[in-house]
């Protein structure tokens, strides 16, 4: 089948303007891909400028995180770390009080307290309790019911029924200088107000369980002779460590084991 003139005509205008289009279409696609690529790349600098920028400082956010559990430090401004403060931030870090971690010591209370509380323990019967560094308010009051001067002022050592916390005696160290002595004296003169004993022993960690018994047992026992029923001799207090009668006072000879003259109170 043959073309006329105008038909061909026709025919190659329509090919061309649809080569056109395509062209341009080809064309726009191009220039939409290149220009989201060229977009995408500014978008991931602008993230990665953006997370560098808000991302927190580790120094930094470990301080924070350590005034945030400590009141007591002075807060942390981020401004303080701007370009031109001419602060660091580690050397804000370095002048922090570190916090404080805690352990047990060797030995509990110092050599002179330790030493006279296990005295007591062992001279002291069962049913009396030790109390350590009481203030005198706790248990003492004025005629007019006041205890504010008494509140600083404490007896080393409080001796006490264990049931009801009724006071036996007073126990304190005098020290051979003059340092601390107005206290003491202010600590015996309440006790003899109060009508109980208060027994003192020099500040030594040698004091012997001999002696504690010489001044203590008198004051358990509330008296300070006994009579051995066997020989009539003198009697000293002792406490039970072992078998049935442990923790209990009873009177032994002086003379034992030639006398075995014993009684319990």
């Amino acid at each position: 089948m043959l073309y006329s003139k105008p038909m061909k005509g026709f025919f190659f205008f329509v090919v061309f303007i649809t080569g056109v289009v395509l062209l341009l279409r080809y064309l726009r696609q191009r220039e939409v891909e290149s220009f989201m690529d060229s977009d995408m790349e500014d978008f991931q600098t602008f993230r990665q400028t953006h997370e560098t920028l808000t991302k927190p400082d580790p120094i930094i956010a470990q301080a924070e995180a350590y005034a945030a559990t400590n009141p007591g430090v002075t807060e942390l401004k981020k401004d303080s770390f701007g370009a031109g403060s001419g602060v660091k931030p580690a050397s804000m870090i370095a002048d922090a009080p570190l916090p404080v971690v805690h352990r047990l010591k060797s030995y509990s209370f110092d050599e002179v307290t330790r030493n006279m509380l296990l005295l007591l323990e062992k001279v002291t019967p069962r049913g009396v309790l030790v109390l350590l560094n009481v203030p005198l308010s706790e248990f003492v009051r004025t005629d007019t019911g006041e205890t504010s001067n008494l509140a600083a002022i404490k007896v080393a050592y409080l001796l006490c029924d264990a049931t009801r916390l009724d006071v036996i005696c007073g126990v304190q160290h005098r020290d051979a200088g003059a340092t601390g002595r107005q206290s003491i004296d202010l600590v015996k003169s309440v006790f003899g107000d109060i009508d109980l004993p208060l027994l003192e022993f020099p500040v030594s960690n040698d004091i012997s369980e001999h002696e504690v018994r010489d001044k203590l047992d008198p004051v358990l026992l509330g008296s300070e002779v006994q009579t051995c029923p066997g020989c009539a001799g003198s009697m000293t207090i002792r406490k039970a460590t072992k078998g049935k009668s442990a923790g209990r006072i009873f009177w032994v000879c002086n003379h034992f084991p030639t006398c075995r003259g014993v009684t319990r109170p």
